[in-house]
């Protein structure tokens, strides 16, 4: 497992968004801008699906603030028994995170109740109230965490498809445990329900990567959205990981979803904001590097490129 940023009681420096719609291949993973931290979630025309139980992945290179964040998804329950998608922030490690599910409590196929819990599936934080039900069952919904009061309390919404209504939800006191929190985001699932559109911070102002070519010959890194007229990094590593850019550098504190770039040239974008780099890739290049692009200015990231 790579490392995660612990500690700083979850209020980090570096403001960053993410969005996942799952659009590709069906997998037995989420692919490499997640980090798997336990069980297994994969995807299934074109959504995330949960494989095991009490499943947890978080999404590689973005991490803020808790207590300033918003996160939404969508979900589908798709299966009769025990099921939820959860809603994860302040991720530290599998133990210290704030962890809010909708899930199907009575094993119909419905999704009936929320629940507040700190850690992966792992109990109340001490919420005046941890667990709700809603007022109408429902087989799918967009659920949407966000923090008021200081990050003393979690707001849960669920967009009910079922009533049509957006009913709301509210744990407290959760500042009691928040210097535990981190800084990561991601989801969590039991049984074989899925999820959509995973959105966090509106999904930020994210570069995209993409290459052309091949290891082996000659390939061309495209970089789109970085900021016009600016520096931008393409970095590479031999892993994926969440390497943490130190002190001294720019970007500092930044949270990669690369190992510890083992090399980067520093490009310079155009007036709309894209870059081209074109090298030859060595053979051996093809599974061991994962690429990643980071704009100087505004600290976003790209996705990350594996070859």
């Amino acid at each position: 497992m790579p490392p995660v940023t612990l500690g700083n009681g979850g209020f980090g420096t570096q403001a960053t968004g993410g969005f996942d719609n799952f659009d590709r291949a069906n997998s037995g993973d989420l692919g490499p801008d997640w980090t798997n931290q336990a069980g297994a979630i994969g995807i299934t025309g074109n959504r995330a699906q949960g494989i095991t139980n009490v499943s947890m992945f978080t999404l590689n290179g973005v991490n803020d603030n808790y207590a300033t964040s918003t996160m939404s998804a969508k979900v589908d329950n798709g299966n009769a028994g025990l099921a939820y998608v959860a809603l994860v922030a302040g991720f530290a490690d599998t133990s210290n995170n704030v962890f809010v599910k909708l899930q199907d409590n009575n094993f119909d196929s419905l999704m009936d109740r929320v629940f507040f819990y700190y850690g992966n599936n792992g109990g109340s934080w001490g919420s005046t109230t941890y667990y709700y039900d809603l007022a109408v069952p429902t087989a799918t919904a967009t659920i949407h965490l966000s923090f008021d009061n200081g990050g003393d309390r979690a707001v849960f919404m669920v967009e009910n498809d079922t009533s049509g209504n957006t009913e709301t939800f509210y744990g407290d006191n959760l500042l009691s445990v928040a210097g535990g929190l981190g800084t990561g985001f991601g989801m969590g699932t039991y049984g074989t329900c899925f999820a959509d559109d995973y959105t966090v911070n509106d999904g930020g102002a994210q570069m995209s990567l993409s290459a052309s070519g091949a290891p082996g010959g000659s390939m061309t890194f495209d970089i789109s959205g970085a900021t016009p007229g600016t520096g931008v990094a393409l970095m590479w590593a031999y892993a994926l990981g969440n390497y943490i850019i130190p002190n001294g550098f720019p970007c500092a504190g930044t949270e990669l979803g690369i190992a510890q770039p083992k090399g980067w040239v520093i490009l310079n974008s155009d007036a709309a904001g894209n870059a081209s780099y074109t090298r030859f890739i060595p053979p051996g290049a093809r599974g061991l590097v994962h690429c990643q692009a980071l704009d100087l200015s505004s600290c976003g990231l790209s996705n990350v490129l594996s070859l």
